[in-house]
């Protein structure tokens, strides 16, 4: 087993184990988190709370999401259609993974999005309608990391995006300006962007997720 595939087991067990717990620490327990990968939907789980967001069990291309991100309202209310693997504009990309081939790519406009750890554009289809409309315009926090492509030009347009709860999770120095969302992250793995164990999760010495989302 890989340090990464290590410490993401490890954190299924943690997430598991104290769910219900961190649950009882929330007084918001009704709120929407847009993610451009799965830490949306494994935050859900870490509470012990319904996935009231479209964008869990995916990701996104760092072009992609910020289109998708740029029209949220209008983006989660567009039919959701779907594309053949080999035709994804990504797929030399992303057939690097064993796991290209075998779960759904769906397409809104122009953006792709890779159901990564859904089975059927079926279950992608009913999943993302149902959650769509869970989503809580009022509580509404908006994540981006800097995997899948990111580059500067990502980076600025998120930075520029008009959402009142925005993070950005990062190891990286990037030349634009910081806001209170914005979150470097120190890692010891090779890998030059924030892998999944290691964003920010509930609580740790970065970020308290828990008092920013009573907070919201």
């Amino acid at each position: 087993m890989t340090y990464e595939g290590f410490r993401a087991t490890l954190l299924s067990y943690n997430r598991k184990m104290f769910a219900k717990s961190r649950h009882k620490k929330l007084t918001n327990t009704n709120f929407t988190i847009i993610s451009n990968n799965c830490w949306g939907g494994v935050i859900y789980e870490s509470y012990d709370l319904p996935k009231n967001t479209p964008t869990a069990g995916l990701f996104f291309m760092a072009d992609d999401y910020i289109e998708f991100v740029s029209d949220l309202k209008g983006n989660t209310s567009r039919p959701l259609e779907f594309i053949k693997p080999e035709d994804s504009k990504y797929v030399e990309q992303l057939s690097k993974d064993g796991r290209f081939g075998s779960y759904p790519i769906g397409k809104i406009g122009d953006a792709e999005i890779s159901f990564l750890h859904i089975h059927s554009q079926e279950e992608a289809a009913d999943k993302w309608e149902r959650r769509c409309k869970r989503i809580n315009w009022d509580k509404l926090i908006v994540k981006f990391n800097d995997q899948n492509g990111c580059e500067e030009r990502h980076v600025k347009a998120f930075s520029e995006l008009d959402f009142d709860h925005k993070l950005f999770f990062t190891i990286k120095d990037w030349p634009v300006t910081k806001w209170d969302g914005y979150y470097k992250i120190k890692q010891g793995t090779k890998e030059d962007f924030v892998t999944f164990s290691h964003e920010p999760f509930v609580g740790n010495r970065y970020f308290d997720l828990t008092a920013y989302i009573n907070n919201l």
